[in-house]
């Protein structure tokens, strides 16, 4: 609590990342019953450049350069280096936009649809968040030791799905299907039923509908063939 200007008691809850994700019953609670959220700011720049760097490292150690390789041995040694950083810068950005897409989009999202104040959904997405890094953590690991695409890891529905299909898109939708995913829709469920009024049943085709639109763009991206567009 807070005392305002006007000696009034203010409700304030003080924004922890880890906190939410190991106490998330306690944290969501805090957070309905909050007028105001501390810290919020600064550890959402500070999830804004931990994105950064881990699409950098994806970039540097090749995971997408395969829309490239096809032209890379006709290209001069100093223009590969070039070349790379030029790569490596837009895997930085890349994961700039991948940090907007899931903490304020996805909140502008449930914002549309439900009672919740945008802030607290904010930190709801925030809270989420370092599990979506943690998952391409794990395929950048995969890719650099296994030599395995995300829609193989044997953490995502994908291997099953190559074993029932050789349709594309189905690999990559179901692909994008993960444990780490499964985690990340439980919490935001959880936080939604604490956070707003609507029906438990409502919330849920609520962030299936949501996260369903993000992995049919996947797909859709995946099956894009970059070296004809370029």
């Amino acid at each position: 609590m807070k005392v305002s200007e006007t000696g009034d008691l203010k409700l304030i809850y003080q924004f922890r990342i880890l906190k939410g994700l190991i106490y998330p019953k306690r944290s969501f609670f805090q957070l309905e019953k909050a007028e105001t959220v501390y810290g919020l700011h600064p550890k959402i720049w500070l999830l804004f450049l931990i994105s950064a760097l881990v699409f950098g490292i994806s970039g540097f150690v090749g995971i997408g350069s395969h829309v490239f390789s096809s032209k890379l041995t006709e290209v001069p040694n100093e223009e590969f280096e070039w070349l790379k950083i030029y790569f490596v810068s837009g895997r930085l950005i890349l994961g700039f936009l991948y940090a907007a897409l899931i903490i304020f989009f996805q909140a502008l999202w449930f914002w549309t649809l439900t009672d919740v104040p945008y802030t607290k959904l904010v930190a709801l997405q925030a809270f989420v968040f370092p599990i979506f890094l943690f998952e391409q953590v794990v395929n950048i690991v995969l890719a650099a030791q296994m030599n395995l695409p995300w829609f193989s890891s044997p953490f995502s529905m994908g291997p099953a799905a190559q074993h029932m299909t050789e349709k594309p898109f189905l690999i990559y939708f179901l692909g994008c299907i993960s444990l780490f995913k499964i985690w990340a829709i439980s919490i935001q469920l959880y936080g939604l039923r604490i956070l707003s009024s609507r029906s438990p049943v409502t919330s849920f085709f609520i962030t299936l509908g949501m996260h369903v639109i993000f992995w049919l763009g996947t797909a859709i991206l995946a099956l894009l063939d970059f070296n004809k567009i370029l």
